[in-house]
């Protein structure tokens, strides 16, 4: 499932979602959502004229993205299916992941916590969807699956995302298992665990290294230097965040990933 964002360009996103089709032979469905910014008068009340506009126009927003997605996989023209609605966006993407096993989204080019209405809260729909999310950055040009690196944490978010990224995993030539430890007395335990991750992913005729880094500072930033250095595909880990006043607030390497990382990353919750 690869979802469009209504005003900005999804092409990094579609060029993933092909690639992936072509590759798995897949079924994909192309979605995308977002509601009218209707001005409130002073009297709380919106004047229907200006929402009808307003849908109108959200209706013909819709129809570009459609005939966007149809062009960009018109390979796959017979495996191809189209869900929009009049909603907030992370919430229908959410809710429509129960139709995918993978969710494909464009990360935009100066990330904030976007608005709801019209645009995809990414991280909002990660924390939701119970699906494994597919974050491209921008200006991407091609999704190879060559080298992935997993970023290791010894918690359920990450089982979950080496688990949901099995499938990938088995297409790479080059899997290395990293995990951060913030002080040197804790390297033997975290060798440990690296090496039973690549054990199990053997058990899964799946080849992979390990090894353990000492913390040199902020971690996502660390990990994105490590990844940017090996010039690794995607990134695979888990998405740790909680809610607050009607927000997600992430961890920082969570966070770094969702605003700031180089690579793809595949993100579980």
């Amino acid at each position: 499932m690869v979802y469009l964002d209504l005003e900005q360009g999804s092409e990094p996103a579609l060029r993933a979602a092909s690639e992936l089709a072509g590759r798995f032979k897949s079924r994909v469905i192309g979605v995308t959502a977002g509601l009218p910014a209707a001005p409130i008068h002073a009297d709380g009340m919106i004047a229907s004229s200006v929402l009808e506009v307003d849908y109108e126009q959200l209706k013909q927003a819709i129809g570009r993205c459609e005939a966007r997605f149809r062009s960009a996989l018109k390979d796959f023209a017979g495996s191809l299916e189209w869900r929009s609605a009049a909603a907030y966006p992370a919430d229908f993407l959410a809710a429509e992941a129960r139709a995918a096993d993978l969710l494909v989204v464009g990360r935009s080019e100066n990330y904030t916590a976007l608005g709801p209405h019209q645009l995809l809260d990414i991280g909002d729909a990660v924390m939701k969807a119970g699906r494994p999310v597919l974050v491209v950055p921008p200006r991407r040009t091609s999704l190879a699956l060559d080298r992935v690196l997993v970023a290791w944490k010894d918690t359920a978010e990450s089982r979950k995302a080496i688990s949901a990224a099995l499938p990938l995993l088995r297409k790479a030539t080059d899997l290395t298992i990293i995990e951060i430890v913030a002080e040197e007395g804790g390297r033997d335990a975290a060798t440990a665990r690296v090496a039973d991750v690549a054990n199990w992913l053997l058990r899964h005729n799946v080849q992979a290294s390990a090894r353990v880094e000492l913390s040199a500072g902020d971690a996502g930033s660390q990990l994105d230097a490590i990844a940017s250095e090996a010039r690794i595909d995607i990134i695979v880990a888990g998405a740790y965040g909680h809610a607050r006043l009607q927000e997600w607030i992430f961890g920082g390497v969570t966070r770094h990933l969702l605003q700031q990382g180089s690579a793809c990353v595949l993100l579980v919750h």
